[in-house]
């Protein structure tokens, strides 16, 4: 598991105003709780993070150096939360909780699709149902994306969560969820039927 290094200043002072000052002064307010700590107010560089996050995967553990105490504090934490603005594009504040190395943790995991299902060349439709899965484990376990290998799958074909094994991994999800499937080009067809039609009702409801 990816491991990067982060710095942070503790600060004293709370508030929108306060706040609204340390975006003007270049940095991001932030917070940092869980682990049965008093919760930490703090500031990161938003130069250092947008390092940071050009080669930053999802569910990545920052060893972060809090600065500002009598001594300089090395905790492992992750990222709970980050809140923009209305845009979406400016950081308006990070919420960070600290992780213990040997407690577990659960986390969303990208799926990632790999290879061509033999039921897609003969036509078949690849049903997505589930772009990501929760997972319970280690820190230093976290996978970094969940690979399905689609290149055996006929049409008819599913694959479950429970013919997912991660190695000391535990699967939130139920083990009957479909994750995916390879359906026949005439029962999509028929489904986008279903669909336009049902967008063609809700357009007529709304001019009535």
């Amino acid at each position: 598991m990816e491991q990067v290094l982060i710095r942070a200043d503790k600060r004293v002072l709370t508030g929108k105003n306060v706040a609204r000052k340390i975006r003007g002064a270049g940095s991001i307010p932030a917070v940092l709780y869980g682990g049965n700590v008093e919760p930490v107010s703090i500031t990161i560089s938003a130069k250092d993070w947008e390092k940071i996050t050009r080669r930053m995967k999802r569910n990545v553990i920052l060893d972060m150096e809090i600065h500002g105490g009598e001594v300089v504090e090395s905790r492992p934490v992750m990222v709970k939360e980050i809140q923009r603005d209305g845009l979406g594009t400016r950081i308006m504040h990070i919420d960070f909780y600290n992780v213990s190395m040997e407690k577990t943790v659960e986390v969303e995991v990208p799926i990632h699709l790999s290879g061509k299902a033999k039921g897609e060349v003969l036509g078949g439709i690849i049903d997505v149902h589930l772009r990501s899965m929760k997972v319970e484990c280690l820190p230093g376990q976290i996978p970094e994306e969940i690979v399905i290998d689609m290149s055996e799958l006929d049409i008819g074909d599913s694959v479950h969560v429970s013919d997912i094994s991660l190695p000391g991994v535990k699967l939130v999800e139920h083990g009957d969820v479909a994750i995916l499937s390879v359906i026949p080009p005439a029962v999509e067809e028929k489904k986008a039927g279903v669909e336009e039609a049902a967008e063609v009702l809700e357009t007529k409801e709304k001019e009535e």
